[in-house]
């Protein structure tokens, strides 16, 4: 996971997403990249608030992705050894 990319979310429906290569500026109006399936796990850049509509995000097998703010909610704690 590229660094930055550390709050875990978990989709509540289906999402779309819009991929954006290193590099290059997302645009949001072009037609999404592909779905992400409800319950999926992935990676938001910072904290959603309520002035911006996207989000960058990071999903394994994918890699850097926006996403719509909205769709998603935190994911619940992982269990640690200690």
């Amino acid at each position: 996971m590229p660094y930055g990319y550390y709050l875990p979310y978990i989709a509540d429906s289906d999402q779309p997403y819009w991929q954006y290569p290193d590099g290059q500026l997302p645009n949001p109006k072009k037609n999404p990249a592909g779905t992400i399936p409800k319950g999926s796990h992935l990676f938001l850049q910072r904290p959603p608030d309520t002035l911006g509509t996207h989000q960058s995000a990071y999903l394994y097998g994918i890699g850097r992705i926006l996403v719509k703010i909205g769709g998603f909610r935190p994911a619940p704690a992982s269990p640690t050894n200690c």
